[in-house]
C-alpha cells in the first residue's frame, strides 16, 4: 500500500482496535446497580437475577423466577495537555451511554436452575473537538456490544453449585476521525467507519458456602472473537487522491477477539447485618496483540500492534442491612490498566484507575425490590513521553492524559 495511504488510513485501524483495548474505559463492569455499590465484589454473594453474570452458579441457591432490568448512566469527562513541548490543554466532550442488563432466572426444588442474560460489557465512546491537534488520531467513537447469555445450573450439594453458559455476541460500531496526506498533498480530509459483527463463546461458574458465614464464588468467561465488516466513506479528501485511485477501500474486513476474564471472590456475614465482600477480577488483555485489516474491495492490507498486557481489578464492598426492606452500600477498587505508554492514544486514554461506589437497595414488597447504585472513577494522570504514535508525520502523541467518570445506576428486581 502506498505510503502516504497508509499512514493516512491507518486510522482505521485504531478505531477497530477500540472494540477489544478499551480495557477500562470501555470495558463496562456495572452489570447490576447492587454490585455497583459494592464495587463489584459480589461473586460470592448474589441474591438476584444478576448471577447470571457474576456468578451463575450461584442461581441454584435462589427459589422461585426472579426478573431483573435496569441501566447504568456513564458520563465521562477527559482532557490533553499537550502535545509537548506545547501544553495547550484539550477538554474530551462527554457523550453519554447507558449500558443497560436483563436478567430472567428460574430456580427447580431439586436445585436445577435456568438462567437468561442480556448486558453491555464493552460500550460508551469519547468524542474529542473536530479540530483540535490530535484529529487525525481521535474525534469521535462509539461502540455498543450485546452479549445474550443463556446459562443452566446446579445445585451439586447443598453447599456448592455449578454453572455452564453459552454466550451469543452482536456489536456494532461508528467511528470517525480526519486522515491527512501531507505533505505531500495539501489538505486533510475525514474517515467514518461503520460496522457491525458477531462471535460466540460461554463461561462457567462455581459457587460454594464454605461455612455458614463464609462463601466462595469462582467465574470464568471466554474470550469471544468477533469477525467485523464494514463501510469506510471518506469526506473532504484532495482531489488528487481520488483522481489517482489510491483511497485503500471501501470495504473493510476485520478480526478481533474480546479478552476472557476470570472473576474469584469471597464473602463474610458473620458480623450481625453486615456483609463484606472481596472481590478479584483478571483480564487476559494478552491475547491482543495487533488487529489486522483487509479492504475487501482492492486486496489492500495492514496490522495495528498494541502489545497489551494482562490486567486486573481488584474490590472490596460492604452491605448493611438496616431493616427487612433497606440495605445500604459501599465499595472500593482498584483497576489496572493494559496499555503500554508506546502505544497510548487519545482515542483509547487509559491509565491506572480507583473507583468509589455508593449505593442503596429498598424492597417495596415481598415480590419487587429497586437498587441504587453510583460510581465515581477517577484514573491517575498518565504522562507520555515515549509515544510510538504520531498524530502527523514524524511528530508524536506525548502529553498528559486526565480523565474521570461518573456512573448512576438503577434496577428494578422481582421475585415471583
Amino acid at each position: 500500500m502506498n505510503t502516504i495511504i497508509k499512514n493516512g488510513l491507518l486510522v482505521l485501524i485504531i478505531l477497530l482496535g477500540v472494540i477489544p483495548v478499551y480495557s477500562g474505559g470501555f470495558q463496562v463492569n456495572e452489570h447490576g446497580a447492587r454490585a455497583t455499590g459494592m464495587a463489584g465484589a459480589v461473586y460470592a454473594t448474589l441474591n438476584d437475577a444478576s448471577a447470571v453474570h457474576f456468578n451463575p452458579g450461584a442461581l441454584s441457591f435462589m427459589d422461585g423466577t426472579h426478573i431483573m432490568f435496569g441501566t447504568t448512566l456513564i458520563f465521562p469527562k477527559g482532557k490533553f495537555r499537550g502535545p509537548f513541548p506545547s501544553v495547550d490543554q484539550t477538554d474530551m466532550e462527554s457523550p453519554m451511554s447507558y449500558p443497560s442488563v436483563f436478567y430472567a432466572s428460574h430456580t427447580l426444588s431439586n436445585g436445577l436452575a435456568f438462567g437468561f442474560g442480556m448486558f453491555n460489557p464493552y460500550g460508551s465512546g469519547t468524542k474529542w473537538p473536530d479540530n483540535w491537534v490530535g484529529r487525525n488520531l481521535a474525534m469521535e467513537s462509539s461502540l455498543r456490544t450485546f452479549f445474550f447469555n443463556p446459562t443452566v445450573s446446579y445445585r451439586v450439594t447443598d453447599y456448592m453449585g455449578i454453572a455452564v453458559g453459552f454466550n451469543y455476541v452482536y456489536s456494532d460500531i461508528d467511528l470517525q476521525q480526519g486522515v491527512s496526506f501531507e505533505p505531500t498533498f495539501a489538505g486533510n480530509g475525514d474517515v467514518r467507519l461503520t460496522g457491525s459483527g458477531s462471535g460466540i463463546g460461554w463461561n462457567i461458574g462455581l459457587y460454594t458456602n464454605i461455612t455458614p458465614e463464609f462463601s466462595a464464588g469462582l467465574a470464568f468467561r471466554s474470550g469471544v472473537g468477533l469477525d467485523l465488516e464494514g463501510d469506510a466513506e471518506y469526506t473532504d479528501i484532495p482531489r488528487q487522491i481520488g483522481e489517482a485511485g489510491l483511497l485503500p477501500g471501501d470495504k473493510i474486513e476485520a478480526s478481533v477477539t474480546l479478552p476472557a476474564n476470570l472473576f474469584a471472590g469471597i464473602a463474610y456475614t458473620g458480623i450481625d447485618k453486615l456483609t463484606i465482600g472481596l472481590g478479584f477480577q483478571y483480564v487476559f488483555w494478552s491475547s491482543v496483540e495487533e488487529i489486522a485489516l483487509t479492504f475487501t474491495d482492492t486486496g489492500n492490507e495492514d496490522a495495528l500492534v498494541f502489545n497489551y498486557v494482562n490486567s486486573y481489578i481488584a474490590r472490596i464492598g460492604f452491605e448493611y442491612q438496616v431493616n427487612s426492606d433497606l440495605a445500604v452500600r459501599a465499595g472500593y477498587l482498584f483497576d489496572k490498566n493494559p496499555t503500554p505508554d508506546e502505544y497510548m492514544r487519545p482515542g483509547i486514554p487509559d491509565a491506572d484507575r480507583h473507583g468509589f461506589t455508593l449505593g442503596v437497595g429498598y424492597q417495596i414488597n415481598d415480590k419487587i425490590g429497586v437498587d441504587f447504585g453510583y460510581l465515581f472513577i477517577r484514573f491517575n494522570e498518565r504522562r507520555i513521553e515515549n509515544s510510538n504514535v504520531e498524530y502527523k508525520t514524524g511528530a508524536r502523541m506525548n502529553g498528559v492524559y486526565n480523565v474521570s467518570g461518573h456512573l448512576p445506576s438503577i434496577n428494578f428486581k422481582f421475585n415471583l
